[in-house]
């Protein structure tokens, strides 16, 4: 299961290819650059380099194409985060951004290619000597060599830059503290020219004009149409919604009103964690395939002005990322019995797997399938989840009584759960443990007001939320109630750990790099989340008595069952310190506590025998605490 527990992102095609980058946890968790032709997925990337960006932490858009160079591509590699540029397979790759200075970090990523593959924009973040707040900027590099030009700057982030494909027009993203992406962003256009500066080739950036968003509003996933509109996404309504605008270039740019292309209660985007999101694609007959989410499925429509979306037939219902190739198109996503895999979409009917042997790990009647849910919470909220029923049994369930449940608190808070095949769910349930999955407030997939839903509420809905679904699935039979835990990972981690400590119904609580102290966090987070718990809990120092009574180390005398910590001991998100005062808190309050480092190891375990090891330690305590 570990090592098949392969994550797959940023798909493209030249037209020819299909290529896609393959988090592999066999190799260390080497990201790799993979090109699918007529002869099959082939590693495309130079041997040993691992692919990665660490812009805000969490990265994205780490590699892209260059048009009009078959085979060509651009890269940041993990371990310098410099940008690379590479012919193809088997060929030496040519760095396109020079070494940070001394004791200057640079980080890059959102990367994207000029239509003629001449140039390459990116987001580059500086984190200066003197340890001030990073700086970012979009800047653009000529893939023959030359000087960097700063096509934008002036905002604390940006995303992905995109580059009009005839009339040098730029469209990016950008967003100020103390707001994240999916809660106020707004979209820029900025015309570009290219210039001589001697014999160095620049790119020079007019005035900015901002086109979409604002204070109450999140936009996103900007692209430029073949015939030359502006497409986005947009929360305006309450749902991210997808947007046309034509644009008018004089002496300054102008944009008409924007035209929406859906009007359903149902979202378009997700969260903008990673820079690079791309849930819609232009196909060659002009035809616009997207991504809709709704009542946690995925589901591909095409969309066209004036018309209801028209479903798409195809197998999964989990998708990540969505790209036109040849007549039709492909993406990434998982089936409820299928894993994670990149499929071809041909026509009607004609739906394949660009990976081998990826499909079939367990047989049909092993497969436990995502069962949706929904009740109301004790303060009248909705609250959804999905229930995976044990297989093929019931582990030690007691004659008349449900099995153990374990409740998975996603990774949060803007997060949801996935109704494809999760190997991690399936492990469990395939050892007789009832799965439940929950949706809690702030989760993404029901709209801007269910996502709001945690604005001065983390800490306590959502711990709510996810005792209220364990309880409810325990009074219709679902589950044993005196045999149920709880786990998460990071934000789901403190969720977790304060559903433990509201002693209504957990026995057990495993914490994957949780947060633990929201004071500490506060004071010791990386940039991109500097402000965010300002919205999630209240601003500092106002709000610090929330800060002390929402954190888990703050609860341990009422801990009600025991406690797995597993960290890593490189996470720059939740640094190791607040394992081992969350540790330090329930020992000293008789809780039984059980912590374990994983050397190497960042915000997400990613080697093979990490995972493998982390699991065992997960059953291994949920079948001692809940006696089973």
């Amino acid at each position: 299961m570990a090592r098949a527990k392969i994550s797959l992102s940023e798909l493209c095609s030249d037209g020819d290819a299909l290529y896609w980058l393959e988090s592999r946890p066999a190799e260390a968790g080497r990201v790799v650059f993979v090109r699918a032709g007529t002869d099959g997925p082939r590693d495309h990337s130079p041997p040993g380099v691992s692919i990665r960006s660490r812009v805000h932490e969490y990265g994205g858009g780490a590699v892209c194409l260059l048009p009009r160079h078959p085979g060509a591509f651009a890269y940041v590699d993990q371990a310098d985060q410099r940008i690379w540029a590479c012919a193809g397979a088997g060929e030496a790759p040519r760095p396109l951004t020079a070494p940070a200075p001394d004791g200057e970090l640079h980080n890059h990523g959102g990367l994207s290619a000029t239509p003629d593959g001449e140039w390459v924009l990116a987001v580059r973040e500086v984190h200066p000597a003197d340890d001030v707040r990073p700086r970012r900027s979009v800047i653009a590099l000529p893939v023959r060599g030359g000087p960097v030009s700063t096509i934008a700057e002036g905002h604390d982030f940006f995303g992905s830059p995109r580059v009009h494909p005839e009339n040098g027009w730029v469209a990016v993203v950008a967003w100020d503290h103390p707001d994240m992406p999916w809660d106020a962003s707004r979209l820029l256009v900025l015309p570009v020219s290219r210039r001589a500066r001697g014999k160095a080739p620049m790119l020079v950036a007019g005035a900015p004009l901002a086109v979409a968003g604002g204070p109450d509003e999140s936009v996103g996933q900007p692209a430029w149409s073949a015939e030359g509109t502006l497409r986005f996404v947009s929360d305006r309504s309450g749902w991210w919604q997808p947007y046309v605008l034509s644009l008018r270039r004089g002496d300054v740019v102008s944009a008409g009103p924007a035209r929406p292309l859906a009007h359903d209660a149902a979202e378009f985007h997700g969260p903008d964690w990673l820079l690079g999101q791309t849930t819609t694609a232009e196909l060659a007959d002009g035809r616009l395939v997207a991504r809709r989410t709704s009542e946690g499925r995925d589901t591909v429509v095409a969309l066209a002005e004036g018309t209801a979306p028209v479903l798409i037939e195809q197998p999964c219902v989990a998708i990540a990322a969505l790209c036109a190739h040849g007549d039709g198109f492909a993406l990434i996503g998982s089936t409820p019995a299928d894993p994670v895999d990149v499929w071809l979409w041909r026509g009607a009917g004609d739906v394949v797997s660009l990976r081998p042997g990826a499909g079939g790990l367990l047989p049909a009647g092993d497969v436990s399938r995502a069962e949706p849910f929904s009740l109301t919470g004790r303060r009248g909220r909705p609250v959804h989840g999905a229930l995976y029923r044990p297989r093929p049994g019931g582990r030690g369930a007691e004659a008349g009584a449900g099995p153990p449940l374990v409740v998975w608190c996603h990774g949060g808070p803007t997060s949801a759960c996935s109704a494809g095949l999760d190997l991690v769910v399936q492990f469990f349930t395939t050892r007789g443990f009832a799965v439940a999955c929950v949706d809690y407030a702030g989760s993404s997939g029901y709209g801007r007001a269910y996502r709001c839903a945690l604005w001065d509420e983390w800490g306590v809905a959502d711990a709510e939320d996810c005792l209220d679904a364990a309880l409810h699935l325990a009074a219709l039979g679902e589950a044993d109630p005196e045999r149920m835990a709880v786990r998460g990972g990071s934000s789901g981690g403190m969720t977790a750990l304060n559903a433990l400590a509201s002693g209504e119904g957990f026995r057990a609580c495993t914490s994957l790099y949780g947060v633990t102290d929201l004071l500490a966090l506060a004071a010791t987070t990386h940039d991109f989340e500097a402000h965010y718990s300002d919205r999630l809990i209240g601003p500092l120092p106002e709000a610090r008595a929330r800060y002390v009574t929402r954190s888990p180390v703050s609860r341990a005398d009422d801990m009600a069952g025991a406690v797995l910590l597993l960290q890593g001991t490189e996470d720059a998100v939740v640094p190791p310190a607040q394992a081992e005062l969350m540790r330090d808190a329930l020992v000293a309050a008789g809780v039984a506590c059980d912590l374990r480092f994983f050397e190497g190891e960042g915000h997400g375990f990613r080697r093979a025998e990490t995972i493998t090891a982390a699991l065992e330690a997960e059953l291994a305590f949920y079948l001692e605490q809940l006696r089973l």
